[in-house]
């Protein structure tokens, strides 16, 4: 009786379809920086440019792991300009 009223608890998670990267941004990014200095290089930097601003970003301190890294750049370089959740 006790797994079935945990059941929805469980499954509730399972249909999070969060991307990682944009799960490290809102939790690592924006400790820093708000949402419109992230924004602003939307839709300007290309994959090389989120490359170089994420290590550096990285090398200052910020919580991104080696594995995260990736996902992170992926994320944003594939961002449109006021794309949500990140832009207003």
């Amino acid at each position: 009786m006790l797994a079935l009223l945990a059941s929805p608890a469980l499954l509730a998670g399972c249909g999070d379809k969060t991307p990682p990267g944009e799960t490290v941004v809102m939790r690592a990014c924006r400790i820093c920086h708000g949402a419109e200095r992230i924004c602003a290089d939307i839709g300007k930097l290309d994959r090389a440019g989120w490359e170089k601003t994420v290590d550096r970003m990285i090398t200052g301190g910020a919580n991104v792991g080696p594995d995260e890294r990736a996902a992170v750049i992926d994320w944003l370089a594939t961002r449109k300009p006021g794309d949500k959740p990140l832009c207003p």
